[in-house]
């Protein structure tokens, strides 16, 4: 009676242990699965700035609350991009944060908050409006005091113009838009020093191809401002982002942002960004045959624009009817099997004339 005691004594402490281990497995699993990250873009912190690209100091510090309250993954973004291209595993909910333009409230409203949470992010600045003194923009000493704390500054050009959209492409419009990205890199690296990473946000979010092979002969990742997560998957010159300001502010929508993941398409295959045809179309293939049988909800500019299942591995979205000129965009989602997230594909337009 006894050894048999002893014995089922063995057997419940083996099954504890074993129940432990599992858990603590399907606890460890979660936290480091990932093979992607999703950046978040903000451009003001401010109550006195445009409603459309702005949070309130006080909704700021709601986001920040809740990605720690939700135990979200906030990295530096070159530690998350080097993840990435060197495939070691990331939190299952990773994001970087980033500016864009560089307005003083990011120093008097977000960077004390940042702080306080000791977040790590990312300021990408126009260099003209600073060496200017606009007023509302940052200084060049508010810069380096940002530098020296560990923040990373990053190029959004000399002059946040249009780069693509107003002139031509040919050998000319190259010589100046390579001159206008380089004057912004010197600029920087002669005000804070290095490094400075060889990075472009996109003005407006707008590239072409031409500019991004630019970027890529010069080294540069282009950073946009459409939507989607970063995987292996991404193009370098492509770089997507989820706008986290203005009405995307919304905790219960970024929360499902954060939660999503690439989906898994062909992006090489994509067509260019700009377009004169006010009808574009584009057709997607999936490089995961499990995430093509997901059914798909798709929308043109927040309309839905196709729902159901692609026919194949491959599926077709059109506009319409013509769009206007200017930027638009694709937004596909398809929720997993599991209901715990949703595969998230965004391709942008930029519609110009064609006599332009």
């Amino acid at each position: 009676m006894k050894k048999t005691l002893i014995l089922v004594q063995k057997t419940l402490v083996l099954v504890q242990k074993t129940l432990i281990a599992w858990l603590l497995l399907g606890l460890m699993q979660p936290a480091l699965a990932a093979d992607h990250f999703n950046i978040l873009v903000y451009h003001h912190v401010s109550e006195h700035s445009p409603a459309s690209t702005s949070v309130t100091p006080q909704v700021f510090r709601q986001h920040l609350q809740f990605f720690k309250d939700q135990q979200i993954t906030v990295m530096g973004l070159a530690d998350a991009l080097a993840a990435v291209a060197t495939g070691t595993p990331l939190s299952e909910k990773t994001i970087a944060i980033t500016f864009d333009d560089g307005y003083r409230d990011i120093y008097d409203n977000a960077f004390p908050l940042l702080q306080e949470f000791d977040y790590p992010f990312t300021v990408f600045v126009a260099t003209d409006p600073i060496d200017q003194g606009f007023g509302d923009m940052l200084s060049w000493a508010q810069l380096r005091s940002l530098h020296q704390q560990g923040v990373t500054i990053a190029n959004h050009s000399s002059d946040h113009a249009y780069l693509v959209r107003q002139a031509p492409q040919g050998s000319q419009w190259r010589a100046a838009v390579k001159a206008n990205i380089e004057h912004a890199q010197q600029r920087l690296t002669a005000e804070l020093g290095a490094p400075i990473p060889l990075w472009l946000a996109y003005p407006y979010g707008e590239f072409n191809f031409e500019l991004q092979a630019m970027l890529k002969e010069m080294g540069f990742l282009g950073f946009g401002q459409h939507s989607g997560g970063v995987w292996s998957g991404t193009h370098a010159q492509a770089i997507p982002r989820f706008a986290a300001a203005g009405i995307y502010a919304n905790t219960a929508t970024l929360a499902t942002k954060i939660a999503s993941h690439p989906m898994p398409v062909d992006e090489s295959a994509l067509p260019d960004m700009l377009t004169a045809d006010r009808t574009p179309h584009v057709t997607v293939r999936f490089t995961d045959a499990e995430v093509a049988d997901l059914p798909l909800n798709c929308f043109l500019n927040g309309t839905g624009l196709l729902a159901g299942r692609p026919t194949s591995e491959t599926f077709r979205l059109d506009a319409p009817e013509p769009l206007s000129s200017g930027r638009h965009r694709f937004n596909c989602t398809a929720r997993s099997t599991s209901g715990s997230y949703y595969y998230w594909f965004s391709k942008p337009w930029l519609i110009v004339d064609g006599d332009r």
